[in-house]
């Protein structure tokens, strides 16, 4: 009986059910997450940005680095009794959660602008995206400059005779080292 409905089953044209076949690429509704320009690798230590500009810095003071979550910061300050300079680089990595993709720069941004509207645009350095000078310095000034994922600030004062930060007196200087500080922290 078995062998009859073997033969009957055989003889029916009953093809054998085949599995589906799956591509092996698979789509993603989540764009990749778009390079950035500063990241961890690129960074310079304190010392080699020093050599790069040059001798006309006051002494180096310790080195601080300060890291959240898709964030880093590098902070070179340089202090003697004449003088205070103070040079930075903050980025933001593109980074993914439940709620989407952050890109880098959309992050620095964010940072760049929520740092207060006590900020004067600065249209002689043509650095980055924006430069900015705060306005409220009253013992030295301060340039932040945003390029795509960081913001690099340079930060210049003098305590024997501080000059207000408005001033070209105060800017210029520091205009001047930010555009070798910025020149210096370029990802290679």
């Amino acid at each position: 009986m078995v062998a009859a409905a073997v033969a009957l089953v055989s003889g029916c044209g009953v093809e054998p059910i085949q599995p589906p076949a799956f591509s092996p690429t698979t789509t993603s509704t989540t764009p990749p997450p778009t390079p950035v320009k500063y990241s961890p690798a690129g960074w310079k230590g304190c010392p080699e940005i020093e050599r790069e500009l040059g001798g006309d810095l006051p002494p180096p003071r310790p080195e601080d680095e300060q890291e959240g979550p898709g964030w880093s910061l590098r902070i070179c300050p340089f202090q003697s009794d004449a003088a205070l300079v103070v040079l930075s680089v903050q980025y933001w990595e593109t980074t993914e959660d439940v709620t989407g993709v952050h890109p880098g720069a959309e992050r620095a941004e964010e940072d760049f602008l929520g740092r207060g509207q006590a900020r004067e645009e600065d249209s002689g350095s043509d650095l980055g995206s924006a430069a900015r000078w705060k306005r409220d310095d009253t013992t030295g000034c301060t340039l932040e400059v945003l390029d795509e994922n960081a913001v690099v600030s340079v930060a210049g004062s003098n305590p024997e005779d501080p000059a207000e930060g408005k001033t070209e007196q105060c800017r210029g200087p520091v205009r001047e080292l930010a555009k070798r500080f910025y020149a210096a922290v370029q990802p290679q």
